[in-house]
């Protein structure tokens, strides 16, 4: 298996606060592994997924991810991996009141290739009568619930059908139907199309359904 995640915190500090995470902290990943990190709150795990996913640089270490060292990447690179190679399903990932839920979810096609573009359009309805949300597509986000808008920003997250998926606590807001809906799915894109998964979870029955679990400790 191709190693595509490389990473080795020295330290995370907030400057507010001056709280310090992530020390010595060293994470490699395989292309197509299934990842869970689980710990309790404050302990970093959502600022891990913000490093791994190149939303957050302001930390102590160094990056590698698909062979190449992020510090050498120009901003234009970054943000194109994040677009098309990084499938963001955050919990801070707010969807965008004055648009359709049809037109949040198509967000990240603004960017995509004509060719991609047309590819993933062909799959679009079919994609959203799996995770179950065909019927809210004309709606306005705050007309819908939240385990709705929940799965609209999953929907969001794996339109591109992008190399890895960082999910912070994807499952948090469903019910049973939907949380194992949302779970097979990514692992459905896992098997498919080797996508690498990494989730940030409290569930631990989910955690155990990923190849390895990560725990997040303090200090």
């Amino acid at each position: 298996m191709k190693n595509i995640i490389n990473l080795n915190i020295k330290e995370k500090v907030f400057k507010k606060t001056h709280l310090s995470i992530l020390n010595n902290f060293k994470l490699e990943v395989n292309a197509g592994e299934k990842i869970a990190i689980v710990g309790e709150s404050g302990v970093g795990k959502s600022s891990l997924l913000n490093i791994i996913g190149l939303l957050d640089t302001q930390y102590k270490g160094k990056y590698t991810l698909f062979g190449s060292l992020t510090d050498n990447l120009h901003e234009s690179k970054l943000a194109q991996w994040r677009n098309q190679k990084i499938g963001f399903v955050l919990q801070e990932s707010a969807l965008i009141n004055s648009l359709t839920v049809e037109d949040n979810i198509k967000l990240p096609l603004l960017y995509a290739d004509s060719e991609k573009k047309e590819s993933i359009l062909e799959d679009f309805e079919s994609a959203m009568n799996a995770i179950g949300i065909e019927h809210i597509l004309k709606k306005k986000p705050l007309d819908c619930s939240g385990g709705e808008r929940s799965r609209a920003v999953f929907a969001r997250g794996i339109i591109m059908k992008p190399k890895i998926i960082l999910a912070d606590e994807p499952t948090a807001s469903l019910d049973m139907k939907n949380k194992e809906r949302i779970v097979n799915l990514l692992f459905k894109m896992n098997k498919e199309f080797d996508t690498t998964i990494i989730t940030v979870t409290h569930d631990l029955e989910v955690a155990k359904r990923h190849d390895r679990i990560i725990y997040l400790e303090r200090g």
